[in-house]
């Protein structure tokens, strides 16, 4: 199925993003694209922009995103329906009806022999008659499914046509690559950072997402380098750009915070929910806390209960610590403390301090 752009594509967010997280992407987009400082020219970052602001001026209006939504729907429906009388036209013109036997008229001198035994033979031919109906529309079957299998047959060699002529890494070259992340990781563990430095650059300079994202984290920690948190950032954000769920929390982090880059909320929440969409649980907690805090969105303290929910289910002591002080306060939910305390008590039981003394002060209510 061929697919067609939508305004969802051009910010670069999920169908079902929330206000706030396209609102975030919206002004992302814009610092990337400004036209004094996009690489390739005023020319071209202005027709980005203009399609940027056309997607965002849709997606920011209630009523506008919703006929969006319902022109999506519409199209999906025309290309299944379009995808399926064309293949349904190639089974047509597959099919080949099976050859019908044209049977000759006897001579007339054998009329009178036949009509003695028709009686006799009425029977048997009837049963012929049955039977080759049956023959018939097994025939008609097997021609229909050959036709099926044809085409079937014929999009995969397609596919495989197309496939061989993209670039692909073979599987000895996947080895290589994986040997090689392997070493690295081995030498940093035992402090020879300095020798794993040539090896991760190498495959990082070809795109390869972990090795960038192990790059990040030896300059972020300060891993036998000088601590380097612009250099972090960088390759933190290439492994991001490319869908690396945790170089895309550790560059949402770094946005919050301002290490590395200028602080900006509205690029955390963009990275961080990038992230928790993949089931980070740090992302989802840090998406939550930017809820309650109203950092880079609007205040939302039900969205800040349900990121947080998301982290507490994975394990994450902050986010059920922070979900029972919601629960035992009534914010964004209804005030619950057996909901508190239980809360409370799974981060108690990860070692979490602050967990162990609100469990104790709410017991002793």
């Amino acid at each position: 199925m061929a697919k067609f752009r939508t305004h969802y594509d051009n910010l670069n967010v999920s169908r079902n993003a929330p206000a706030s997280v396209i609102k975030a992407a919206y002004k992302v987009l814009c610092q990337n694209y400004h036209p004094d400082k996009y690489a390739g020219g005023p020319e071209e970052a202005l027709r980005i922009m203009k399609m940027i602001n056309g997607a965002y001026a849709v997606l920011s209006d209630a009523k506008k995103r919703a006929e969006h939504d319902q022109w999506i729907d519409r199209q999906e429906r025309e290309q299944a329906s379009s995808d399926a009388q064309r293949i349904m036209n190639i089974i047509t013109k597959s099919y080949v009806a099976p050859p019908v036997r044209v049977q000759n008229n006897p001579p007339a001198s054998y009329l009178m022999t036949i009509n003695k035994l028709w009686k006799n033979a009425c029977f048997r031919v009837h049963s012929i008659k049955l039977a080759s109906i049956k023959i018939l529309a097994k025939l008609n079957w097997i021609f229909w499914f050959t036709g099926f299998v044809g085409i079937v047959s014929v999009t995969a060699l397609l596919y495989i046509s197309d496939s061989k002529t993209k670039p692909a890494v073979t599987a000895q070259a996947n080895q290589d690559i994986a040997k090689i992340l392997k070493k690295a990781k081995q030498l940093v563990k035992q402090g020879l950072v300095v020798k794993a430095l040539p090896l991760y650059l190498q495959l990082a300079e070809q795109g390869n997402t972990d090795a960038q994202f192990q790059l990040g984290l030896i300059y972020v920690n300060g891993q036998g380098v000088t601590k380097d948190d612009k250099q972090a950032a960088d390759w933190f954000g290439k492994a991001a750009k490319q869908g690396h769920m945790e170089a895309q929390t550790k560059l949402g982090f770094m946005y919050a915070t301002g290490k590395g880059v200028a602080q900006n909320y509205s690029s955390a929440v963009y990275w961080c929910y990038k992230a928790a969409e993949q089931g980070d649980a740090q992302a989802q907690y840090n998406l939550g806390l930017m809820y309650a805090e109203g950092q880079g969105v609007a205040k939302d303290n039900s969205l800040a209960v349900s990121w947080y929910s998301k982290a507490a289910a994975q394990g994450d002591a902050q986010a059920q610590y922070n979900l029972g002080v919601m629960y035992a306060n009534g914010v964004g939910v209804a005030k619950n403390n057996k909901q508190a305390a239980d809360f409370y008590r799974k981060a108690a039981d990860q070692g979490l301090a602050e967990a162990i003394a609100a469990l104790k002060q709410l017991e002793e209510q």
